[in-house]
């Protein structure tokens, strides 16, 4: 649950990567990318299998990195990610209420025949709206995760059988369209004088052309093809708390992986098929300008296509469920990281105490909700965090360095895999995934820094990452001086793996 959350295969998922790859890259073979992004993904899914298996600890690469290299690159390296996921979630805040909430206002309001609804999707777009929404919605996320792991985990499989069953049904409403129906049902959509050729009109006049399928801009899409996976071997930094680690670690990670690319390349084949791929580029050339109080995503579109209250009930409470899925599954993760910090000294302990009554870390769940609230105020009075957090950059440095510990282990730490079972091809295979993945992560950097549509590639964003990871050292080198002065060793407590 936590893999596939994360990555969100269902409506949302094949929405986005049309929604992503349409504006960033229009011209790319959607499924040849979507394989591509899936095949680069793979060598690190052993990886993370592997190092789960071999160190299960709650923390997951934090704790392998400092354990294996050194406690500064390990603490480093986990407070960017950390830091990251709090401001993903400050920005899904803000896409419940800019995307999510207007889209199902406007389906709604159509569907009823209430202006007013439509209307209303405006409101909610505004910043104050889109930060009040957005504040509710990470503030029930974190009602999914506190009573524990066994409620979350039955949470949110009812959850992913709500979204499945919708996802499953605007399946079903694409297969029983035409092109021709989608042509005729667009017309005058939402009592607003939209029209098929009319959106193609407008965005030629604002100065779109189609660009048809090639193989270049196939190729620059595929770092945003792995964007949409990322997360899927986010369960191993609860891996301290998993029964039989070994096995779920390969089901949840792999099993995640090859759902959310099945789910993509349905979802995305049959949208092409209905939509026309010329109408997908000048929806989202136009950007603002379409011609409908929401922006042009597939769940908008599947109203169109069927308005039956039902259907339409049904698919975008999927959508709308989808937020809150991944949201609940990100913070759960956040906290992870945030109890492995205290846990080890490095942030106060006080964020490690975990409920008598819900066995949870309900003080590091508290922390993370303050700062994602700090994010998504952000997110929705300033540009600066959509503008400027170049989160790529901090997973594919993360990447990177799970690489080389993947390659070291055996040697740093040769008594522990040589206890685990298998050893004999579970080292080597470590070894060799290590070697495999380090030139695409490192490739998947270079792409993160040099390419404005994978991940802002200025000046303040780079100012704001550095930030982020010299804040992490001067936090590592503060506590490490404070807890020296009262006695305690840092690198001792570094020189242990914790328990699980």
């Amino acid at each position: 649950m936590i893999g596939a959350a994360v990555i969100l295969p269902g409506i949302f998922g094949y929405s986005s990567v049309i929604g992503f790859i349409s504006g960033a890259d229009p011209g790319a073979n959607f499924v040849i990318s979507a394989l591509a992004g899936f095949l680069i993904m793979v060598p690190l899914g052993f990886i993370y299998i592997l190092m789960a298996g071999a160190m299960p600890r709650s923390g997951g690469d934090y704790v392998w990195i400092s354990r294996t290299l050194h406690p500064i690159i390990g603490f480093v390296a986990g407070w960017g990610l950390w830091v990251s996921i709090v401001a993903i979630v400050g920005l899904d805040g803000f896409l419940t209420g800019s995307l999510i909430i207007p889209i199902s206002l406007v389906s709604f309001g159509s569907a009823l025949s209430a202006p007013s609804l439509i209307s209303l999707a405006a409101q909610a777009s505004t910043p104050t709206g889109a930060f009040l929404i957005g504040l509710t919605m990470i503030a029930l996320s974190s009602l999914i995760i506190i009573p524990g792991a066994r409620a979350f985990s039955r949470i949110q499989k009812t959850l992913f059988a709500l979204i499945m069953l919708g996802t499953l049904i605007s399946f079903g409403v694409l297969l029983t369209s035409t092109h021709q129906t989608f042509v005729n049902s667009l017309t005058g959509f939402a009592g607003t004088s939209i029209s098929y050729n009319g959106v193609l009109s407008q965005a030629q006049s604002a100065g779109w052309s189609f660009a048809p399928v090639a193989l270049a801009p196939t190729l620059t899409s595929i770092p945003l093809s792995i964007l949409v996976y990322n997360g899927f071997n986010y369960s191993a930094a609860a891996s301290g708390e998993v029964k039989n680690v070994r096995r779920s670690m390969f089901v949840g990670i792999f099993g995640s992986l090859v759902f959310a690319l099945v789910i993509t390349i349905v979802g995305v084949t049959l949208s092409l098929n209905i939509l026309g791929y010329n109408f997908i580029q000048a929806s989202f050339f136009l950007g603002g300008g379409f011609p409908l109080p929401a922006p042009p995503w597939m769940p908008l579109f599947l109203t169109a296509l069927n308005q039956n209250i039902a259907v339409v009930s049904l698919i975008q409470a999927a959508w709308i469920i989808s937020i809150f899925w991944n949201t609940a599954a990100f913070l759960l993760v956040a906290t992870r990281y945030v109890f492995a910090f205290s846990f080890d000294r490095v942030l106060p302990t006080r964020f490690a105490d975990v409920s008598a009554r819900f066995h949870f870390p309900l003080k590091a769940s508290v922390a993370n909700f303050v700062l994602a609230a700090v994010f998504l105020f952000i997110a929705s009075y300033t540009p600066w965090l959509g503008l400027y957090l170049n989160s790529v950059t901090i997973w594919s440095i993360l990447w990177v360095v799970v690489s080389a510990v993947a390659i070291a282990l055996p040697y740093r730490k040769r008594d522990l895999v040589s206890s685990l079972p298998g050893a004999r091809w579970r080292v080597p295979l470590l070894s060799i995934a290590g070697v495999i993945t380090l030139p695409l992560m490192l490739a998947i950097f270079y792409w993160a820094v040099s390419t404005p549509a994978i991940g802002p590639s200025t000046l303040q964003a780079d100012s704001i990452l550095a930030v982020i990871f010299i804040t992490g050292i001067v936090v590592y080198l503060v506590s490490k001086a404070y807890h020296k002065a009262h006695g305690i060793n840092l690198s001792d407590i570094y020189a242990e793996i914790p328990p699980e």
